[in-house]
C-alpha cells in the first residue's frame, strides 16, 4: 500500500469539508501506545480531525490512515504496521442515553480490509476520564504480555504464565474491580485463529479477527482504570434536561426498548422466521417452526427478565439466566442453534460462553462447524444437538489440536481446499452472519460492502420491503453517523424507525417519499443541548457519508474498491437457488443490487463536490 498517496487522498478529503468547532469540552489528545519500545506518549488530534470526524468510527478510520506503515500488506509484518485505533465516544459522561459506546479500527486479517467494532462498555468512558479521546496502539511486543493503562502511567507487565489460559481465567487472576475494564483473549487469539476475538465485560467486541491481532501483536490483555466525568456540559442545562427527558419519555412508550427489555435481542428470532432470514441447517433453509424455542417470549418464559443494559442505555439488551450466564442475542442464538440443527437454548448458551471463554467469535464459529457438518468431515456420530461432542469440538478449535486444527482456518479456507465452495457462507474470507441473504437483501448489501452492523430498517421493522438499495445507503449513513458522534445506533428504532411508521401507511407504495422523511431529528436537538450550538440531522447524516468516504479511501489503498464489488463475493446459493421451505421463493439479484449501490454512491459524491479519481 502506498501510503504516501492515501495520506494525500485523506487530506485532500479533510479539506474539502466544511468543518466547525464540535465542543469546547471535547478531548483533544490521543493516548499512543509503542509497543516495539514499550512505551506510551501523548499525542495532540489535530483540530481538523476533530472538527470534521469528531469520534467514533470516523475519527477511528481517520487517526488509522494517518499511523498506517507502508508495509501493511506485508502479512509476515502484519503486527508491526496494522495499528489499532480505539476512539471513546465525543459525548461520554454527558448524560445521553446511548452516548457511551466505544469504536475500534483495524484492518482485519481475513478480509485485509479496514474493520470497525463498535461496542457499549466501560473501556471508552475510562479512556475519556483520563484525558483521552483516542487510544491509538503501534508495533508488536516481544513476549505476551498485560498492558495496564492508568492515570499518567502505562504498565507493560510480562504474561507467559498466562499463555493457554481462558479469558475467564485469566480475569480471575487479573481480578476484577469497579474500577478496570479490561479486553482479553483467550488460546483462540493466542494460536491466530484467524476468526478470534476480543472480550470484554463479558461480550465479544466484534468480529472480523481482532483476537488474531492481538495475538499477534502479543497483547494477552488490554486494561484501562479510571472512572470520573470529564465531560463539561456547555449548554444550558434546563435545556440538556428537557431534551434528555423527551428522549426517556420516547424509550418509556418504545414497543422496541420494552421488548428488549423483556426479552433481549432474541426477540428478532421471530422476525427471522417470518421474513425468512434465519440460518437452518447451514442455511440450507430459511425457517422452522422449532425456532419457537429460540424466540424472545419463550426465553423470558424460561430464564425471566434479568436483565442490564450499558450505563445510560434504555434498551437493556443483556439478559443473564439465574445462573448468571450470559443469554446470548439473537445472531449468536441462531448461528450456535438453528443453523446447527438446534433448538435447545440451554445447549447454546453453553457453547456461548465456551466460544467466549475461548475467545472464538460465536458467529463466525457456528458457520464453521455448519459448514463440516454438510462437508462431512467430521466422525460420523458427531451430532450437533450433542454438546459432549460440540464443547470439546468448540475448544479444539481454539487450541488447535485434532479436527480443531482443521477448523481452526475457516470457512473460506476449507472450502478452498476441499474445492467446492458452494455451501461456504463467507463475504471476503469473513463468515457470514445470522442473515439467509435470500430473505434481507439490504443486509447483504452492507455486508458486502464490510460493514457488518444490522440494517435497522429491515432486520428490526417491515419499512424495507421495496428500494433495498436506498435503504441499505440510509441505514449505513445513519449508523456511521450516529456512532461518529459516539451514539448508540440502536436508538434508530424508538427515535426514527417507529415514529415513521406510525405515520406513513404508504410505504409500500412511495417507499422514496418515506426514506426521506428518516432523519435523527430528535437526537439531533439533544446533541445540540449538550453542546451549546446547532446540529441539525442533515449534520449526522453528512457525517456518515464523511465516515463512509475514509473508509472508502482506506479500503480502495488495501486493494478493495468498494465501488467495484464483485457478484461473486456471496455463495451461488444465494444468488441461483430460490428453493426454501420458506413461503416466498426468492433469489439475492446481487449484480443488480451492486450496480446500483455504486452508482447512487457515486452520485452523491459527486453532488458533494468530492473527487473520485
Amino acid at each position: 500500500m502506498n501510503t504516501a498517496v492515501l495520506k494525500e487522498r485523506l487530506e485532500r478529503l479533510d479539506s474539502s469539508f466544511k468543518a466547525e468547532s464540535v465542543s469546547s469540552a471535547r478531548l483533544n489528545k490521543a493516548l499512543i501506545l509503542d509497543l516495539n519500545d514499550e512505551c506510551s506518549y501523548d499525542w495532540p488530534v489535530p483540530e481538523q480531525f476533530l472538527d470534521t470526524y469528531v469520534s467514533g468510527p470516523a475519527l477511528g478510520a481517520r487517526l488509522w490512515g494517518a499511523f498506517a506503515e507502508s508495509d501493511v500488506e506485508d502479512t509476515s509484518n502484519y503486527e508491526g504496521s496494522n495499528p489499532i485505533v480505539f476512539t471513546a465516544s465525543a459525548i461520554t459522561n454527558a448524560g445521553l442515553p446511548g452516548g457511551e459506546s466505544l469504536s475500534i479500527a483495524f484492518r482485519s486479517p481475513v478480509t485485509g480490509t479496514l474493520m470497525f467494532n463498535v461496542q457499549a462498555n466501560t473501556f471508552g468512558m475510562r479512556l475519556a476520564s483520563l484525558g483521552y479521546c483516542a487510544l491509538v496502539i503501534l508495533g508488536r511486543l516481544r513476549r505476551p504480555t498485560i498492558i495496564e493503562i492508568r492515570k499518567s502511567k502505562v504498565n507493560f507487565n510480562v504474561s507467559e504464565v498466562f499463555i493457554g489460559y481462558s479469558v475467564s481465567k485469566t480475569e480471575e487472576i487479573l481480578g476484577k474491580t469497579s474500577m478496570t475494564t479490561s479486553m482479553s483473549i483467550g488460546p483462540a487469539g493466542e494460536l491466530k485463529v484467524p476468526y478470534a476475538c476480543v472480550v470484554s465485560e463479558g461480550v465479544s467486541t466484534g468480529r472480523g479477527g481482532l483476537g488474531c491481532v492481538f495475538g499477534y501483536k502479543n497483547i494477552k490483555s488490554l486494561c484501562i482504570t479510571g472512572f470520573s466525568t470529564s465531560f463539561k456540559r456547555v449548554g444550558d442545562e434546563e435545556q440538556i434536561e428537557k431534551e434528555l427527558e423527551s428522549l426517556r419519555t420516547v424509550f418509556n412508550q418504545s414497543p422496541y426498548c420494552s421488548m428488549m427489555r423483556r426479552s433481549g435481542s432474541t426477540s428478532l428470532v421471530k422476525s427471522a422466521s417470518r421474513k425468512g432470514w434465519a440460518p437452518v441447517f447451514n442455511f440450507s433453509r430459511r425457517t422452522d417452526p422449532r425456532l419457537f424455542h429460540l424466540a424472545g417470549d419463550e426465553v423470558n418464559r424460561r430464564y425471566g427478565g434479568n436483565h442490564s443494559g450499558c450505563i445510560n442505555c434504555p434498551v437493556l439488551c443483556k439478559h443473564k439466566t439465574q445462573n448468571d450466564f450470559s443469554i446470548p442475542g439473537f445472531d449468536s442464538a441462531l448461528m450456535l442453534g438453528s443453523n446447527l440443527a438446534c433448538f435447545d437454548m440451554d445447549k447454546i448458551i453453553q457453547r456461548h460462553a465456551m466460544c467466549l471463554d475461548m475467545g472464538l467469535d460465536p458467529i463466525s464459529t457456528g458457520n464453521v462447524i455448519g459448514w463440516a457438518l454438510e462437508a462431512g468431515i467430521l466422525e460420523s456420530d458427531f451430532s450437533t444437538k450433542d454438546n459432549s461432542k460440540v464443547l470439546p469440538l468448540i475448544e479444539m478449535i481454539a487450541h488447535r489440536t485434532g479436527p480443531g486444527e482443521t477448523l481452526s482456518y475457516g470457512t473460506y479456507a476449507l472450502g478452498k481446499a476441499a474445492r467446492n465452495e458452494s455451501f461456504s457462507y463467507t463475504i471476503r474470507g469473513l463468515e457470514c452472519g445470522p442473515y439467509d441473504y435470500r430473505g434481507a437483501f439490504s443486509q447483504c448489501i452492507s455486508d458486502c460492502m464490510g460493514f457488518w452492523f444490522k440494517n435497522y430498517f429491515e432486520i428490526c421493522s417491515d419499512l424495507c420491503t421495496k428500494e433495498h438499495v436506498k435503504w441499505a445507503i440510509l441505514n449505513e449513513n445513519l449508523v456511521m453517523g450516529l456512532e461518529s458522534y459516539g451514539i448508540s445506533s440502536s436508538l434508530i428504532v424508538p427515535c426514527i424507525i417507529e415514529p415513521i411508521a406510525k405515520k406513513s401507511r404508504f410505504v409500500s407504495i412511495m417507499p422514496n417519499s418515506v426514506i426521506k422523511k428518516c432523519k435523527p431529528t430528535m437526537i439531533a436537538k439533544a446533541i445540540s443541548a449538550i453542546y451549546g450550538f446547532d446540529v441539525f440531522s442533515e449534520d449526522i447524516m453528512a457525517l456518515g457519508q464523511r465516515c463512509w468516504l475514509v473508509i472508502y479511501e482506506v479500503n480502495k489503498a488495501l486493494g478493495f474498491d468498494m465501488l467495484n464489488v464483485s457478484p461473486n463475493c456471496i455463495a451461488e446459493h444465494f444468488t441461483i437457488d430460490p428453493d426454501s421451505n420458506h413461503n416466498d421463493s426468492s433469489i439475492v439479484p446481487l449484480r443488480a443490487l451492486l450496480e446500483q449501490y455504486s452508482f447512487l454512491r457515486k452520485k452523491a459524491i459527486i453532488q458533494n463536490g468530492f473527487n473520485l479519481n
